[in-house]
């Protein structure tokens, strides 16, 4: 799935438990950069990951994501639905 793809994908889940103004330009860029030097199946550490978005697309990548953030319990129902591994 391309960086494209994996956002549109987790876009859903976002409305439904989070804030939809997080979906920002800025985290396709993030992912495309990514996709561009990371290689496939790499780990990927998103630091301050709250709302998880951005690492949500990363895991629908393919990529292997450890979530950091000091306060995720406001968005973890996001982290949880990708299975995304969290760390506070």
């Amino acid at each position: 799935m391309n960086a494209k793809e994996a956002l549109l994908s987790i876009e859903k889940i976002v409305k439904e438990h989070g804030d939809p103004k997080a979906l920002g330009s800025y985290i396709l860029e993030v992912l495309r950069l990514v996709e561009r030097y990371c290689v496939k199946d790499a780990a990927v550490l998103d630091l301050g990951a709250q709302p998880f978005i951005t690492s949500c697309a990363l895991k629908a990548m393919g990529y292997d994501v450890i979530a950091v953030d000091v306060e995720p319990e406001p968005y973890m129902s996001i982290a949880e639905k990708y299975s995304v591994t969290y760390v506070v």
